[in-house]
């Protein structure tokens, strides 16, 4: 046989085989896959690639494109070879469920960024090992032993709002409490006097705001083609950014936390003064979860999640509060009364006990809803029910809590910023669960034994 014919009929055997594997994967999936018969479109549930269609060529948009399902196939909708999503506030105590109810993170849905963090623990038991480690520094007794500092950074974050008013200068308010948090941090990461100190310089740059914001735009690039992040840590950065303009920005705030956390893990510190000090020496810890390379990891993820949560919540309230001369002088009334004394630092203790404030605070916290991308959960003891579906045991589940946080049935008028309605103890929903309170609906940051380490 001569050899371009040899090389035309492995071909066409290739191409064949590869044929009949898409089209055993194609009915498997239609036809015989345990969520065959949920509704969806169908193309969601042959491929992942429908979802990378919003997310990569649309910029992010597959939210928007389950919430359109949810009108049409209602509150149960697989959105994917092995996903299912549901639209039911009333559903997400039994899915984002506490330490009695095993769950596990879809590893799918995880990053590939930086797969030593916490966040990134697909496994229940390795997710609350790595989470043990972390909790101690996230009580609130621990946070109220870090309110000098806080104080401090306040101040020094106050000397630049003076500044600008002295002198006519404007001030963007992301990039003023990105630089406020990203300081407070990361002098919780790696000690007081090993912070980034960005309060400190005399203008408060966008550094940290470019890179958290391109670190987020890579994720979801990275989550569908995971490729990608592998060669752009090997090329040059200035070539990476041919393809993604702000892998720049994103690589300079990792270089900076690689840095310090070398420079934390290279000093053999005995005050464990610092979340690196305590993990380093926390002989819990295996030795496999104390090394350079996972602690480097966990210092992204505490710094990524902890500069760009709180900095857009405090961000966006303010805009409401100062755009509202109501609300403005409500709340202005309430700190006046219980802190007389404006030179006195107010501690945790005295403000938690304001009511108007506190509403203030949870509107601010439901109108932000900063997670906005849904987080996959799977049960992988029990079937989950929800709206008479049988949902397997094994199946990754998500919900939204962009969704949940602006349901007009439980928060009417939802894109108005209303601090009066956490006011009423007694405040209710209208939906199933007519006696729960809307507490139990703020949800920014989930719920459950894999939730937000430091909500509020």
């Amino acid at each position: 046989m001569p050899r371009e014919m040899y090389l035309v009929n492995t071909a066409a055997c290739l191409l064949g085989a590869a044929g009949a594997c898409c089209l055993y994967i194609v009915i498997n999936r239609l036809i015989f896959h345990p969520l065959a018969s949920f509704p969806g479109p169908r193309l969601a549930a042959v491929t992942r690639w429908y979802e990378a269609y919003f997310d990569v060529l649309h910029g992010g948009q597959f939210m928007y494109e389950i919430q359109r399902l949810h009108k049409i196939y209602g509150s149960v909708v697989r959105i994917g070879p092995n996903e299912i999503h549901v639209n039911d506030p009333d559903f997400y105590d039994t899915l984002y469920a506490g330490p009695t109810r095993r769950r596990d993170k879809d590893p799918w849905f995880l990053s590939s960024i930086a797969p030593g963090m916490s966040f990134a623990a697909s496994n229940y038991d390795h997710h609350r090992a790595r989470r043990g480690g972390l909790s101690p520094f996230f009580s609130k007794a621990a946070v109220r032993g870090w309110e000098p500092v806080i104080h401090e950074n306040i101040g020094l974050l106050c000397q630049h709002f003076r500044q600008a008013q002295e002198t006519g200068q404007l001030l963007e308010l992301h990039t003023c409490f990105v630089n406020f948090a990203v300081d407070t941090v990361s002098q919780y990461v790696f000690g007081k006097d090993s912070g980034f100190d960005t309060l400190k310089e005399p203008k408060l740059g966008e550094k940290w705001k470019k890179g958290v914001n391109g670190i987020f735009e890579l994720l979801l690039l990275v989550r569908h083609v995971p490729w990608m992040y592998f060669f752009s840590r090997i090329l040059p950065v200035w070539f990476s950014r041919l393809f993604f303009p702000k892998f720049g920005h994103a690589a300079a705030i990792e270089r900076d936390i690689e840095k310090h956390t070398r420079k934390v893990y290279n000093s053999h510190s005995v005050t464990q003064t610092s979340i690196i000090d305590h993990l380093l020496r926390n002989d819990k810890l295996p030795p496999a979860e104390r090394t350079l390379a996972r602690l480097t990891d966990e210092a992204k993820f505490l710094l990524v999640a902890g500069t760009d949560a709180p900095s857009q919540v405090m961000a966006i309230t303010l805009y409401y509060i100062l755009s509202n001369v109501t609300i403005y002088n409500l709340l202005q009334a309430e700190l006046q009364a219980a802190l007389p004394d404006a030179s006195v630092d107010a501690s945790w203790g005295d403000l938690e006990r304001l009511p108007y404030l506190t509403a203030v605070i949870s509107e601010g916290l439901r109108l932000s809803a900063v997670v906005t991308s849904r987080l996959p959960r799977i049960a992988p003891d029990e079937d989950l029910i929800c709206h008479g579906w049988r949902i397997p045991a094994g199946t990754s589940i998500s919900m939204s809590n962009h969704f949940v946080l602006r349901d007009a049935t439980i928060f009417p008028d939802p894109l108005t910023f209303h601090p009066e309605r956490w006011l009423s103890s007694s405040s209710s929903s209208s939906s199933s669960s007519s006696s729960s309170t809307l507490s139990r609906y703020l949800v920014p940051f989930s719920k459950g034994s894999q939730g937000c380490l430091g909500p509020k």
